[in-house]
């Protein structure tokens, strides 16, 4: 399999840009000041993070049939995800329940709670992002058959109506606090939000855009990065709640910014052939990206809730991320030497 440096670059950013999203949890205060405009916009400027993950995870798999079968993918994909998820959620169940909860370890009700958090997704909130791609995953072979190179037409429909349900109507009633439009349960495979952004990633990668697209899709992510901003800004003020819906992954200015840095990287890096030290650092970053993802909030949680660190320090805005984010990378190179660890991360 052909090895596409741009693509590790995408997957480090976007890991970096994952930590800096939880280093300005100010911004969901809505206080205001100039301290809260600068969280604001770096909740906007990185909230590329997971789509590009998506993206990525679209792109590489997709076109797994070209490489192995059904059951040798199954056992690899479902192994890198599964493992991690099942361990790391085992983890912050045992670290809250020290912390916070206070279970009984003796009450069989507390293996009950854990069974639930796992499959109901709150015992880590930020771990949404597993159920998204395990469920993928288990979409694919069906998917693979219809994402193919020699039906571009087809691929283009399905990406058109999750744009419209999705990306446009869907975002248009999220931005009025509305329920969604009775269509997304009724088209159910092209208007499943994060199916548009698996198949957008495989796409882009098969059909890059000329040179004039590029051009206005760099226009329309840096005007949809503004629009986001500046609405977000206007609505929270006006309604007096934070409106975080506003730069949705799944809404169009979301995807927009999205897609404009993909597309920039791919035309930057596509072609670029690093020495070899270079590629076996960027491969090593690339590949630390789960770990650092499930291990990074151990530490903004412990500098919030027992070293009390101010989400509106400047140090819990710029420095913490930095760090942990560098911290993270050497503890989870640490775990990768590790026999039957490396499987978590």
């Amino acid at each position: 399999m052909k090895r596409y440096h741009y693509m590790d670059l995408l997957n480090i950013i976007a890991t970096f840009a994952v930590v800096m999203l939880h280093g300005s949890s100010l911004a969901f205060s809505n206080q205001g000041g100039a301290r809260w405009d600068v969280t604001v916009l770096i909740q906007v400027l990185f909230i590329f993070a997971v789509p590009i993950f998506f993206m990525l995870s679209g792109a590489n798999i997709l076109d797994y049939r070209q490489r192995e079968s059904t059951t040798d993918f199954f056992k690899k994909r479902l192994q890198r995800v599964v493992v991690p998820f099942v361990v790391w959620t085992t983890i912050w169940f045992i670290y809250n329940n020290i912390q916070y909860w206070h279970y009984s370890w003796s009450n069989w009700h507390t293996y009950s709670r854990l069974f639930d958090g796992i499959m109901h997704g709150n015992v880590q909130p930020i771990f949404w992002f597993f159920y998204i791609i395990i469920g993928f995953y288990l979409s694919v072979p069906l998917l693979s058959k219809i994402v193919t190179t020699d039906q571009k037409a087809l691929v283009q429909y399905l990406l058109a109506i999750n744009l419209i349900f999705v990306g446009l109507i869907g975002y248009y009633y999220q931005l009025r606090n509305q329920s969604d439009s009775g269509f997304s349960g009724g088209i159910s495979v092209g208007v499943s939000g994060s199916v548009g952004l698996f198949v957008l990633g495989w796409y882009l990668k098969n059909f890059p855009l000329e040179k004039k697209y590029r051009q206005w899709l760099y226009l329309a992510g840096s005007l949809s990065v503004v629009i986001m901003i500046l609405l977000t800004f206007v609505l929270s003020h006006h309604r007096a709640m934070y409106q975080r819906q506003v730069y949705s992954i799944w809404g169009v200015f979301g995807i927009t910014w999205s897609a404009a840095i993909f597309v920039f990287f791919q035309n930057t890096f596509g072609k670029w052939e690093p020495n070899i030290k270079v590629q076996q650092l960027i491969r090593s970053l690339s590949a630390a990206s789960l770990g650092v993802y499930v291990i990074h909030y151990f530490f903004i949680d412990t500098l919030e809730n027992q070293y009390h660190l101010a989400s509106r320090s400047l140090w819990h805005i710029f420095v913490m991320p930095v760090a942990i984010w560098i911290i993270t990378l050497l503890i989870v190179k640490i775990i990768r030497k590790i026999p039957y660890l490396r499987r978590t991360v």
